[in-house]
Parts: C-alpha cells; sequence; structure tokens
C-alpha cells in the first residue's frame, strides 16, 4: 500500500533525549545547538514567516532573534515544556516585539495565505469560485484590524493548526484563554466581514 502524504496536526512532544539535550546546551555543546536548530528550523520559521508579511528579511532577522535568545536563555531552561514549544513562546515574543517597535501598526501589513473554509462561521466569504481572491483580500484584511494577540491565536489555530493546547503552552496562556481569545477573534472578524443590509 502506498503511503499517502497527509498534513497533520503539529505535535509539541518533547525528544525522547530532550533531558539529555538540555544538558548538552546548557553546557554550551555547538552540535546540540545545531541539533536544536536543525530540528525545529522550519516550524518556528513557517510560523513567523505567516506573521510578517511574507517577508523573508525580516522572518529571518526574527528566527535568527529566537534561537540566538534560546542559547542565552537555555541555562533558565527547566524542561516544563518540549524545546519546541518554547522556542515557538520566544518566537511569537519576537514577533510581538516586531510590531510593538512600529508605532504604526498597520503600516506594516501582515499577510496570510487563507484557506477561508478553514475559518470557523465565514459563510459569507464562500460565495464561489470567482470570490475566491476577493473573500482571501477581505479576511486578511479583517485580520489586520484584530488586536496581535487575536491575531496570532488565530494563526497558531487556522493556518499553522496548533491545538488550543499548544496555543496555550506557545502564548504563555490558560486553555480557557486561549479558546476565550478565539472566540472573540472570530466574532471580530464575523462583524469585519458582514455586509451591512441596505435599508
Amino acid at each position: 500500500m502506498g503511503k499517502t502524504e497527509t498534513k497533520t496536526e503539529p505535535k509539541l512532544k518533547s525528544y525522547d533525549d530532550e533531558t539529555e539535550l538540555v544538558e548538552r546546551l546548557k553546557q554550551g555543546d555547538p552540535d546540540a545547538v545545531e541539533q536544536m536548530y536543525n530540528a525545529n528550523i522550519d516550524r518556528v520559521y513557517s510560523m513567523v514567516y505567516n506573521q510578517v508579511d511574507k517577508d523573508r528579511e525580516v522572518a529571518q532577522e526574527i528566527v535568527q532573534e529566537t534561537f540566538i535568545a534560546a542559547v542565552k536563555a537555555i541555562k533558565y531552561f527547566q524542561l516544563r515544556s518540549s524545546i519546541s514549544t518554547w522556542l515557538y513562546s520566544i518566537a511569537s515574543r519576537k514577533v510581538a516585539d516586531f510590531y510593538r517597535h512600529k508605532k504604526r501598526e498597520d503600516k506594516y501589513r501582515v499577510g496570510y495565505e487563507v484557506d477561508s473554509e478553514k475559518l470557523p462561521d465565514s459563510d459569507q466569504a464562500e460565495a464561489g469560485t470567482g470570490e475566491t481572491e476577493d473573500s482571501n483580500i477581505a479576511i486578511r484584511q479583517a485580520l489586520l484590524k484584530l488586536p496581535l494577540h487575536y491575531r496570532q491565536a488565530v494563526v497558531l489555530k487556522y493556518i499553522e493548526g496548533f491545538s488550543v493546547s499548544d496555543i496555550g503552552e506557545i502564548m504563555g496562556r490558560t486553555e480557557k484563554s486561549v479558546e476565550g481569545i478565539l472566540a472573540r477573534a472570530r466574532k471580530e472578524l464575523q462583524d469585519e466581514l458582514a455586509i451591512p443590509g441596505e435599508g
């Protein structure tokens, strides 16, 4: 039977040898740094890239800052989460810093390749094939109007495919808090995407 390629929800589980890897990182082992980098670079880059208008230069800079920060802070890492989760949380803070340093956030547009069907309760964005591109533009513009932590939760959940539990770990919030953020974000998206009635 042939292997079928299916995109599964990313898992943020510890490596079997993660304790050993962390110890090697704390000892400054360059091979351990390379191992951590190689195991996580693709997912960290994807997450950042989807939040900075697909700007490769900015994404690369933030990812580089993320791994540098991780190496510097590894002595404080207590293995309460996996290394992957820890790196995603650092990357999320770096993205937030990127926007915080911009006084006018909407000057730096965040672009997303969004499949409108992945976003719940967005029937108004599914009118027909001729309107797909217009729908995606409308969704991207609506996402831009959300507060940053709403956008991050939406991107992590509906674009990157993380579970609520994983998003909570990445964003440093409880699952209940993440569920609340996602519910409010969906409501704001629906309000933004709703077409007002005439008369």
